[in-house]
């Protein structure tokens, strides 16, 4: 399967990439020329391959080519800080990009812990978190085959933990935290479950292993 991910240059996107290629997977990661650079040998070595997408006005609608012949498209980027415009996030921009291209299929990972550490007054943190609801809201309204993961807090916690995974019933994110590496193993493993899409899910650190979790809240992947 050619995944195309957004957001390779950060720690989570490059497990990410690694995770799809371990699995046998095409892994495609959208770099900017800007830090092509400094991320490209890396995910390269990680066995992703970097594609070069524009900066500025043109990159929107140069975008929908760079995700033409994927089988599915994985945001792991921010949706964007406390001044991002409606419509203009990361997400908005990369969802739209797939409706074009033609690629159904959509995951979107939504961490709303972003802020935290950040020297944001309390409106921009209001903004930030509002920024967050509308990102959510406008992949479900898209003509796209989405998934939406939200988390709790990042960690760098080693693969394998347990986790705890469900549908999510309200607004909020999960409370608690979840290594990067479970994350993107819960990404790919998402990918391959038809049950989740149309779904938003929230995944933490819990007491069940993966695979199990994910029969329990979507049925076993053969059946």
């Amino acid at each position: 399967m050619r995944v195309v991910v957004l957001g390779c240059s950060t720690a989570l996107g490059g497990l990410v990439a690694a995770a799809l290629a371990a699995r046998g997977d095409r892994p495609v990661a959208l770099l900017r020329a800007a830090t092509a650079g400094a991320h490209g040998d890396r995910l390269r070595a990680l066995g992703a391959e970097a594609v070069l997408i524009k900066d500025g006005p043109r990159a929107a609608a140069a975008l929908p080519a760079a995700l033409r012949g994927a089988d599915a498209l994985v945001l792991a980027a921010g949706t964007g800080g406390p001044d991002t415009a409606a419509g203009r996030s990361p997400a908005a921009r990369f969802a739209a990009a797939g409706e074009r291209a033609g690629v159904r299929r959509y995951l979107m990972v939504s961490n709303w812990y972003g802020a935290d550490g950040q020297p944001w007054t309390a409106d921009e943190k209001d903004a930030y978190v509002a920024g967050k609801t509308a990102a959510e809201a406008d992949v479900r309204t898209r003509d796209l085959d989405w998934t939406i993961l939200r988390t709790g807090r990042l960690t760098d916690a080693p693969a394998g933990g347990g986790v705890r995974l469900a549908r999510a019933t309200g607004p909020l994110p999960p409370p608690g935290e979840i290594g990067r590496a479970d994350v993107a193993a819960a990404v790919v493993a998402l990918l391959e479950r038809p049950a989740a899409i149309g779904r938003t899910c929230e995944l933490t650190a819990g007491p069940v292993p993966l695979d199990r979790a994910l029969d329990d809240v979507f049925g076993t992947a053969d059946g």
